[in-house]
C-alpha cells in the first residue's frame, strides 16, 4: 500500500494555498488543463485516479471565470495550534470513513482549536477527501463541486480571516483527507480577548449596541431599519430571539464553559448556528 507523506502534502497545501489568494489568475492555467479530463460528470486525472463529480467541467469553467474577477488577497499565518486541531479531526472521521465538520464526538471546529488556543471574531473549516496533490487539492476546493453557495472557495478567499492550519491523513474511504482550519486572530490560552468590536462591524456593516430597542421591538409584520440609510435588516425566527443569529439559522446549540483568563475563572456562552448552506457559525461571548 502507497504511504503518502502527510507533513510535505501539508506544506504544499499551505504553499499553494497562499499562491491562489496574492494571485488568483495564476490557477486559471491550471483549471484549463484539467477540463479534458472530464467526460460528462466523470473527472479521470491520470494521478488522482477517477471520481464522479456532480457539475463536471461546468464547475470549472465557473470557477475560472471567478479566478478572473477576483483581486489578490493577503497571505495567510500558519498556524500549529491550528493545525493540531486540524490533524486531530482528520484522524478522528479518517479512520471511520466520515466526511462531516462534525467529530464522532459530536465537536466542532472551536472545541478542536480550543485546545491549543483561544480564537477571535471567526473560524471556518474546509475538508477534502480523495486528492493527494497540494495544487490539485487547492484547485478541488475553489471549485467546490456540487456546493451551491461555494462556502470552502469564500473561505479561501475571505480577506478577514489571517490565520491558517492544515492537517492531512488516512481516509478509511477516500485513502486521504484533508483539514483546512482558518481563524480571523488566534491567542495563548488564558490570555485576554482582544477588543471584537471593529470585526463585528465589518461582519454585521454596522455597530453592535447593549441597548438595542429597535430589535427588542421587531414582529414578524413589523420589519425596522438598523440604519435608516442602509437597507431593511431582515430578521429569521432565530434573530428575533437572539440577534446574533445569522438570516439563514435553522438550528442552534448553546454551551456554556469556564475559562481562566489571567488567573481569573470566567464563564463564556458558545452558540453554534447551523445554517441553511450546512455550515456552522459560532459566537463565543462572556457572560
Amino acid at each position: 500500500m502507497f504511504q503518502f507523506d502527510y507533513e510535505e502534502i501539508e506544506k504544499e497545501i499551505f504553499k499553494c494555498h497562499n499562491e491562489i489568494r496574492t494571485n488568483p489568475s495564476s490557477y486559471i492555467s491550471k483549471l484549463k488543463e484539467i477540463m479534458p479530463y472530464f467526460k460528462d460528470e466523470i473527472y479521470h486525472h491520470p494521478l488522482e485516479g477517477i471520481m464522479t463529480t456532480y457539475e463536471g467541467v461546468d464547475a470549472i469553467e465557473e470557477a475560472i471565470q471567478y479566478l478572473k474577477s477576483m483581486n489578490p488577497v493577503e497571505e495567510l499565518i500558519y498556524s500549529e495550534e491550528i493545525s493540531k486541531a486540524c490533524r486531530d479531526h482528520i484522524m478522528d472521521i479518517g479512520p471511520k470513513g466520515l466526511t462531516d465538520h462534525i467529530g464522532s464526538d459530536g465537536s466542532n471546529i472551536t472545541d478542536r482549536i480550543e485546545k491549543y488556543c483561544e480564537w477571535d471574531g471567526m473560524v471556518a473549516e474546509n475538508l477534502d477527501f480523495g486528492f493527494k496533490e497540494g495544487s490539485n487539492i487547492i484547485m478541488n476546493m475553489v471549485v467546490d463541486d456540487g456546493v451551491k453557495e461555494r462556502c470552502q472557495r469564500r473561505n479561501m478567499f475571505n480577506k478577514e480571516f489571517k490565520y491558517i492550519g492544515i492537517g492531512v491523513g488516512p481516509h478509511k474511504t477516500f485513502g486521504i483527507g484533508v483539514v483546512i482550519g482558518y481563524a480571523i486572530n488566534i491567542r495563548k490560552i488564558g490570555t485576554e480577548p482582544e477588543d471584537v468590536s471593529e470585526w463585528i462591524r465589518k461582519l454585521y456593516k454596522k455597530d453592535r449596541r447593549d441597548d438595542d430597542s429597535e430589535r427588542n421591538n421587531l414582529t414578524e409584520d413589523n420589519f425596522n431599519f438598523i440604519n435608516k440609510n442602509e437597507s431593511p435588516y431582515f430578521f429569521n425566527d432565530y434573530k428575533f430571539i437572539d440577534p446574533d443569529a445569522p438570516d439563514s439559522s435553522i438550528l442552534v446549540n448553546i454551551t456554556k464553559n469556564i475559562k481562566t483568563i489571567n488567573e481569573e475563572k470566567k464563564i463564556y456562552t458558545k452558540k453554534t448556528f447551523l445554517l441553511k448552506n450546512g455550515i456552522h457559525h459560532i459566537i463565543e461571548i462572556e457572560g
